[in-house]
């Protein structure tokens, strides 16, 4: 059953923060639990998705999602949806502005997939509850982020080489010798691709950094994102070129 509260579009600024928080600490109880995390043998199906937007004030949104096959490492099929985009853009809140469409999209599809790829963060974020989170907790769907742009935390991505493969931690705090025992690693700045920039992957819903990292470079060929969140950027972005010419 979806949590409709992390898919209202018609909240405030505050009230968005305040269940933000709210669920990142069910979320945490439910972590403590040995079953949380998903097993990667049983992912089968992935959908990876994005939205690209049109119209008066970017008010329309055109979410994509591409079903992607896992084990044979190829697309199925593709949805469209498109809908008003009502909540604003406003950093750390990407979830509410993106998740009612992306939900409905999931929805409609007649398709539930095993996993989810976002493009936006997971635990990269502030309150430790990106759009991957929120999107992956309301639908009771595992999830990972994976985000073109920095947001919060501290890493040296910039001076990683341009292979694929070559990762550097995403820090909670800035690093200090005395104390990195206790920073945290909120994701990774990583290369999926050779000569590409890097992403920035962090766990999600029911998944851990060590997946996230490895079906982000599994599903990834020779573009800066994996397959099927490449493939929904472009498809989306023909879309809104369509309606718009």
């Amino acid at each position: 059953m979806a949590i409709y509260q992390l898919l209202n579009d018609e909240v405030s600024k505050r009230k968005a923060i305040s269940l933000q928080k709210q669920y990142q600490k069910q979320l945490e109880k439910i972590q403590r639990k040995t079953e949380y995390l998903i097993d990667d043998q049983s992912i089968k199906l992935i959908m990876g998705l994005d939205i690209s937007y049109f119209g008066e004030k970017q008010k329309k949104g055109i979410g994509c999602g591409v079903l992607w096959n896992y084990l044979k490492n190829k697309q199925i099929d593709h949805y469209i949806k498109i809908s008003e985009i009502k909540f604003p853009y406003i950093p750390g809140l990407l979830g509410f502005r993106e998740s009612p469409l992306l939900a409905q999209l999931i929805m409609d599809s007649g398709f539930e997939p095993d996993l989810i790829l976002c493009d936006g963060h997971g635990m990269i974020h502030p309150r430790k509850f990106g759009e991957a989170i929120q999107l992956g907790f309301a639908l009771d769907i595992p999830s990972i982020g994976i985000a073109k742009s920095p947001f919060v935390g501290f890493s040296k991505w910039k001076s990683l080489e341009r292979k694929k493969g070559n990762r550097t931690e995403v820090w909670e705090n800035k690093p200090n010798n005395s104390n990195d025992r206790d920073n945290r690693t909120l994701g990774y700045a990583i290369c999926l691709a050779d000569k590409r920039k890097p992403v920035f992957v962090s766990s999600g819903y029911k998944t851990d950094l060590g997946l996230a990292l490895k079906i982000a470079v599994n599903t990834t060929r020779y573009h800066r994102q994996p397959e099927p969140l490449y493939l929904a950027d472009q498809i989306s972005r023909s879309e809104r070129r369509r309606l718009t010419s």
